[in-house]
C-alpha cells in the first residue's frame, strides 16, 4: 500500500490541499473539513486506486 501525503495550507478564507505524489492535483475549499473530505476522495480518484493510505499534514503557521 502506497502512502500519499496531502499538505494543507490556508490561503485567506480558503484551504488548499496538494500532494507531492499526485502532480497537478489540487483541492480548494472553504473549510479544512471540506478540503479534507474532498482530498480523501480526490486522491483516490486522481490515482484511480483505492489501495492508498493518505497522510494529512497541516504545516505550523510561520512566525
Amino acid at each position: 500500500m502506497d502512502r500519499i501525503r496531502v499538505i494543507y495550507e490556508q490561503a485567506g478564507n480558503t484551504w488548499v490541499a496538494t500532494s507531492p505524489e499526485v502532480p497537478e492535483w489540487t483541492v480548494v475549499a472553504n473549510t479544512y473539513e471540506e478540503a479534507h473530505r474532498l482530498a480523501e476522495d480526490g486522491v483516490r480518484f486522481a490515482l484511480d486506486r483505492e489501495d492508498v493510505e493518505i497522510k494529512h499534514f497541516v504545516p505550523a503557521p510561520a512566525g
